[in-house]
């Protein structure tokens, strides 16, 4: 019985820490995507609209690579990783660029290789990250929509503002729904456990 409850409960504790560290970008996104919101009067200022993206996108990175070492012992995965690379270099390419085009090009840029790498995680970790496709068609939009609008510094800034509200719900709502089936995932995890270790306690 002790083995079965201590299996469970380290079975459930990786779960509860990869929902804490999930929440840790929704939180980045949201506040990102709120901020562009709430400073329409500012967009038409290029320094503020890069200040404000490359924050934002050093902020997403940094919930990434946080994601990144939580899951290295429980669920090691290269993808936030790579994600959190990807989103650090634009930030950095962004602090450094000094026109609209470099501005929408490096936002085209890292959405577009982010949803690749989401795409690619949905294929090869089918059902670890549910939300891996729609983040990764969102930001294929996103390329696609700030390649379009390279010369509108201000309708770039909202679509990414945009992108952010967006994948902050849906990952919150993602997180928050997943939590029966992350119970149902440990019980029956333990459960095997269970049973290999009673045939242990009957011989002795």
């Amino acid at each position: 019985m002790s083995a079965a409850v201590s299996s469970a409960a380290e079975s459930t504790t990786p779960q509860v820490a990869s929902r804490s560290v999930r929440l840790l970008r929704v939180g980045v996104l949201l506040l990102a995507g709120m901020t562009i919101a709430f400073s329409a009067t500012m967009h038409e200022q290029l320094g503020f609209d890069l200040g404000v993206s490359a924050a934002a996108l050093g902020a997403i990175g940094i919930a990434h690579l946080v994601e990144w070492n939580a899951r290295r012992s429980s669920a090691p995965s290269m993808l936030p990783l790579l994600l959190g690379i990807v989103a650090v270099a634009s930030a950095v390419a962004l602090s450094l660029s000094g026109s609209v085009i470099g501005f929408s090009v490096t936002i085209a840029a890292w959405s577009l290789v982010s949803g690749l790498l989401e795409f690619i995680g949905a294929a090869v970790q089918p059902g670890s990250r549910q939300d891996s496709t729609l983040l990764g068609a969102a930001g294929v939009l996103l390329a696609l929509l700030a390649l379009l609008a390279r010369e509108d510094q201000v309708a770039v800034l909202g679509f990414f503002g945009a992108y952010a509200v967006i994948a902050g719900v849906f990952l919150g709502i993602s997180a928050f729904d997943s939590r029966s089936s992350d119970a149902r995932r440990s019980a029956t995890d333990a459960s095997p456990a269970a049973s290999a270790e009673q045939p242990s306690a009957d011989a002795d």
